[in-house]
Order: C-alpha cells, then structure tokens, then sequence
C-alpha cells in the first residue's frame, strides 16, 4: 500500500509499506508510502519504520529510510550496522502542513539489499 487511508472517523488516515526488500539489482532506494496529499488540514504524523535481522553488519551496511516532505529531505534515519545501542524500530513523529507530499524511501546498501523492512504511517488531523 503506498497511499493514505482515511478512517471511519475522518480525524486520522493510515497507511503502510508492508515488508519491503531487494535483490541483487535493487536500486540504492526503494519507494515505500507516497500520499501525494495529505489532506486540507495541517496533521501530526507518527512514522513506525520496522527491520529484520541484517544479513551483513558491518559498518557500511546499514538500511534506513528518507522522509521528505513536498520533496524537502527533513529525516534520514539509518540503522548502524551491528550496534546493540540503537533501536532500530524507532518511532518518529513530524508536523505536515496541508496539502503535504509525503514520501518515505527505503535507504539500500549492496550487502543488506534482501533486509525485510517496512514502514507505518499514521496521520492525525489537528
């Protein structure tokens, strides 16, 4: 899925990748949600990216996601390869102006192209 879903309330929308991942001759990204608008009003976006096991650790390696806005690049998120000290599944929360492109990219590297990962969205109307 790559575009929002409104719920029955009309307050909120959601939308999500699903598991996500490459082969050997996956691009450096991989589009994972577009909604081209995200509405009339101004929301608050939560951003729930999710991994599984790397396939390499090393220092190079790492996956992660871009999230522009209207084509802006306002987060780069990257796991760092073999580090224990940091939550992968990260929860990130940004403000989208209405009338918002919103784009979240998966970030690929040669050794973890077939790394599952994936990204939630949901969007609350203020």
């Amino acid at each position: 899925m790559s575009s929002q879903i409104l719920l029955s309330g009309g307050d909120k929308y959601y939308s999500y990748s699903g598991e996500i991942f490459g082969d050997v001759s996956a691009p450096a990204t991989i589009p994972m949600i577009t909604i081209d608008n995200t509405g009339l009003r101004d929301s608050l976006i939560q951003i729930q990216p999710f991994y599984g096991a790397e396939v390499a650790a090393g220092s190079g390696s790492q996956i992660g996601i871009i999230v522009k806005l209207d084509g802006v690049t306002i987060i780069r998120q990257q796991q760092l390869g073999g580090s224990l000290n940091y939550d992968r599944n990260e929860q990130t929360n940004i403000f989208a102006p209405r009338n918002s492109k919103l784009e979240i990219i998966r970030l690929n590297t040669t050794s973890n192209n077939t790394q599952i990962s994936g990204v939630n969205v949901i969007g609350y109307y203020l």
